[in-house]
């Protein structure tokens, strides 16, 4: 996708054997564009710890890179350190596993260089699966007034390249449509608010950002037409793991009247996972509710405290949609009834 009209992936593998991996610091978005770049593993561990490359596909390719230059720099450490080690950087998401899963058994009799292309060939899978999800989700959107709402960052940043939610909405006006979006904040890190909205307006997509307590009212003021979320993990019984106010979503989704679709690739299903009850949720850091952070009128940054010194906070970063409460899934291979 574009910014300030020029083509990037969240992430991109640069040269051959000897290369580098690079990717966007989502961090310093929407305020800076920051290209980092590392041969260090451990360095790209941290980057998805720290949610310098988040969304379930991007974490996914971006471990597979990491794992990649793990083999390529420390080998003898492979199996014993890197792939736990990536293992444990974030729990819900289902993708890292299956990238961890697939740099293994690719490990066996693997040259550093298949290591590399087999990171690389798991990214550009994963950027053909969001355009194809993208254009069956454009049918679903492409009925009634294109006024959809969105929760979190379900956009290229997340995906490496074109989005699961978002794709449908970047189809549509490449197709010269004019969909609007009604942009959730996404509390506590913003990411609707700080990455969402940054990437509809350099695509050129009308888009306002709302605080999250808004979503309801607006649905029932018949301003909403419907809601496209992404997907962290989703259960075989279709229940869904997503950021943490998507369940609040499809309860008033469900009293309006309003469809709820979820975007996701295959990539994302767990079978092995019965219902979104074994689903693994992550809490995280106190401060990420009780603290913000921004620039002020001079573009110098602040990190501050919102909230009274001495009280904590309750930080789940997902939760769980049951799987009546879905319209349907659309995932590469088009709608998934749940």
């Amino acid at each position: 996708m574009r910014v300030n009209g020029e083509h990037f992936r969240a992430m991109t593998w640069q040269g051959g054997v000897d290369g580098h991996l690079q990717w966007i610091d989502q961090c310093q978005l929407p305020h800076r564009f920051i290209l980092k770049e590392s041969r260090d593993a451990e360095a790209v561990a941290c980057a998805i710890e720290t949610m310098e490359v988040r969304g379930a596909p991007a974490i996914g390719a971006m471990a597979a890179f990491g794992l990649a230059l793990a083999y390529v720099t420390d080998r003898d450490r492979y199996e014993s350190h890197w792939l736990p080690r990536f293992r444990r950087t974030r729990p819900t998401a289902v993708n890292l596993f299956h990238a961890c899963d697939a740099m293994e058994a690719t490990s066996a009799d693997a040259t550093a260089e298949q290591m590399i292309e087999a990171a690389c060939s798991y990214a550009d899978a994963e950027v053909e699966r969001c355009k194809a999800m993208g254009e069956h989700l454009a049918e679903k959107l492409a009925v009634g007034e294109r006024r959809v709402l969105t929760h979190c960052n379900a956009g290229w940043l997340a995906t490496v390249d074109w989005g699961t939610a978002l794709s449908g909405i970047y189809h549509l006006a490449r197709a010269g449509e004019a969909p609007s979006v009604l942009v959730d904040e996404t509390r506590p890190r913003l990411q609707g608010a700080r990455l969402t909205a940054w990437e509809l307006s350099q695509e050129g997509i009308a888009c306002k950002i709302q605080a999250d307590s808004a979503a309801a009212w607006m649905m029932a003021q018949g301003k909403v037409d419907t809601i496209v979320v992404g997907a962290d993990r989703i259960a075989a019984n279709g229940d869904v793991a997503n950021k943490i106010g998507t369940y609040m979503l499809s309860l008033a989704a469900r009293e309006h009247g309003i469809p709820l679709y979820v975007a996701a690739p295959e990539s994302t299903f767990d079978l092995n996972c019965p219902s979104g009850a074994q689903i693994p949720i992550e809490n995280r850091s106190d401060d990420e509710v009780l603290m913000a952070q921004g620039v002020d009128s001079n573009d110098q940054e602040h990190l501050i405290r919102i909230a009274t010194a001495g009280v904590g906070a309750n930080n789940p970063a997902f939760d769980v949609t049951p799987n009546h409460l879905i319209t349907a899934i659309i995932s590469e291979q088009g709608p998934w009834s749940p």
